[in-house]
């Protein structure tokens, strides 16, 4: 039903004279649409509440033992690859239930993919792994033109493909579909295991720390079940540092556990938008939208804010927090009174949403010395998939309790995360001052007068290694 899309079927009055070609009563018709579509919401959220904890805490799990192993077997191809091919297996699963849809449940058909991913490390794993072979296999001088080209590629290519995606699925199916992301796994698995090679260190003091890391794992995947792999992640975040650094860095953990909070409405606003709205194409073209001005808006934040002017990384994420709460009463003005156009004044404010989890990264790794970013970067991801195993679900739990009175109430509770998210950065920002003000002093042999100077302080983005890593 097509000519469906777009359509407020679902307000139209009860006395409508409306028709439909092959459609004999118009009422009856509208009447099971609606409730087949509000049923189908419910079920879906319901079911998220469940498979986002199961995912969630398979990855952080996955993750705790992959960030150290890789370190120490100096092997990173593996934590390329066993995604893109978890990620095929998905969609041959994901085919086989299409195929079979009637007899298979939607829940064993939504967890089972899930999990074949999660437990492969997922998309938290895979992007770590771009970014170690790109940081190990390139020269300091070039690291950052390779970041920025992972980066923009990784954003480029999803933009177009939302804005085709709802145009291919009118077209193609279902299942077709996902034969023609299968056909794309398939040939990055293929580039990956007969043209990708294992990166080399690029001076031999590199080589050497590899070399001495290695002699732990021998016994090849056996080494997965040492215990000490997760000591060597945790014990980044816990042994004692200079200047409370140690402090600043569980500080920094939450504030970046927090951000995800503020969003973690992402999924319900996209159903909503379906339903609300009755997009399809329409989606697709939003998503994109979201997308394309994101980026731009981070790429001018680390730009002008972090480069040009040398404002601190807290600064920047409070800067992108104060956009994003301008944002959420529009999204929820939005989904209340059925104003599809609001979605996008509301992505037009928020462009500098992905800014804060480039500040926030950058902010840990200049916490840790250089041999500790890789697992610092490790652990930012294992908490970002913790946050999936609490987040989408307390977001379903409001939708779901609120659906019938307030529809966007989800909006307003990603209002609150922001606003204590802002009281987190502000926090950051006074006592991060304070820190470089006293390692200043420290390294002149004087006693700390004032707040620390761009140049002695580092505030800015200076690490080429996560300078671009979360567009």
């Amino acid at each position: 039903m097509s000519e469906l899309e777009d359509d407020n079927i679902c307000e139209e009055p009860a006395d409508t004279n409306r028709t439909l070609p092959g459609v004999a009563n118009f009422a009856t018709f509208r009447d099971q649409v609606c409730l087949a579509q509000k049923q189908a919401q419910t079920e879906l959220t319901e079911l998220d509440k469940h498979r986002n904890i199961w995912t969630g805490l398979v990855q952080v799990v996955v993750l705790l033992v992959a960030g150290s192993w890789t370190d120490r077997a100096g092997a990173l191809k593996p934590c390329i690859l066993v995604p893109i091919a978890a990620q095929s297996l998905s969609l041959l699963y994901t085919m086989l239930c299409a195929v079979y849809m009637r007899e298979i449940p939607l829940e064993a058909s939504l967890l089972g993919a899930d999990l074949m991913v999660a437990v492969c490390g997922g998309v938290p794993l895979l992007i770590a792994g771009i970014y170690s072979y790109l940081a190990l296999a390139t020269e300091p001088k070039d690291r950052t033109f390779r970041f920025a080209c992972a980066a923009v590629s990784m954003v480029f290519f999803p933009v177009v493909a939302n804005f085709f995606s709802g145009f291919l699925f009118k077209a193609l199916g279902f299942i077709k579909l996902c034969l023609v992301c299968l056909v794309f796994c398939a040939a990055s698995l293929l580039y990956g295991l007969f043209v990708l090679e294992e990166p080399k260190a690029q001076s031999g003091e590199d080589s050497a720390t590899v070399e001495s890391e290695k002699r732990p794992t021998e016994g090849g995947l056996r080494s997965l079940f040492d215990y000490r792999l997760v000591y060597d992640s945790v014990k980044v975040i816990l042994r004692r540092r200079d200047f409370n650094k140690r402090n600043l860095l569980w500080l920094t953990l939450l504030a970046f556990f927090i951000n995800f909070g503020a969003l973690s409405d992402a999924g319900v606003a996209a159903n909503l938008a379906i339903s609300q709205f009755h997009w399809v194409t329409s989606f697709g073209i939003w998503r994109s939208y979201d997308l394309a001005t994101t980026m731009l808006g981070t790429l001018l934040a680390m730009g002008v804010l972090s480069k040009r002017f040398g404002v601190s990384d807290a600064m920047v994420c409070v800067f992108s927090i104060c956009f994003s709460m301008a944002a959420k009463p529009f999204m929820a003005y939005a989904v209340t009174h059925v104003v599809p156009n609001l979605y996008y004044v509301a992505t037009s404010i928020d462009v500098f949403e992905g800014s804060k989890t480039i500040a926030t990264k950058s902010l840990a790794s200049k916490l840790v010395s250089e041999n500790e970013i890789a697992k610092m970067l490790t652990l930012l991801g294992i908490v970002e998939s913790l946050q999936v195993t609490i987040y989408p679900s307390l977001y379903s739990v409001v939708f779901l309790a609120s659906q019938e009175t307030v529809i966007g109430a989800v909006f307003w509770l990603s209002e609150g995360f922001l606003l204590l998210a802002f009281a987190l950065y502000i926090v950051l920002y006074l006592l991060s001052r304070r820190s470089a003000s006293e390692e200043a002093a420290a390294a002149t042999g004087t006693e700390p007068t004032g707040p620390a100077t761009q140049s002695s302080a580092k505030q800015g983005i200076d690490n080429p290694a996560v300078d671009i890593t979360a567009l």
